[in-house]
């Protein structure tokens, strides 16, 4: 994505051809530069149409983030405590780019 622009993705993760996500769950998008370092960005999602998670990433959030590659996962927990990972930030195809973006008044 490109620094300061707007973004959504939509994630409707199934277990067994069943819909995982209902209402009342939640899911979190998390960006970090390494594993296990500090959050640059998190998005959590707790209501679902059709079982889909709507990540939207505003402008404001990736401001302060500089260009580069980063490490995201996504997580679901479930209204009953159960914890899914379903792209674990150490994995190697899970890489987030930021690109350098035009700033406001150029």
């Amino acid at each position: 994505m490109v620094q300061r622009d707007t973004a959504s993705f939509a994630v409707r993760p199934k277990v067994r051809g069943e819909n995982l996500l209902e209402d009342g769950d939640e899911f979190y998008f998390t960006l970090r530069k390494i594993k296990n370092g500090p959050i640059l960005l998190q998005k959590i999602v707790n209501t679902f149409d059709d079982g889909y998670a709507l990540i939207e990433i505003e402008s404001s959030d990736t401001e302060n983030i500089s260009p580069g590659t980063y490490i995201y996962d996504l997580v679901a927990v479930r209204k009953d405590g159960t914890r899914d990972s379903f792209i674990p930030g150490q994995r190697d195809d899970a890489y987030f780019v930021i690109k350098e973006g035009v700033k406001q008044g150029q």
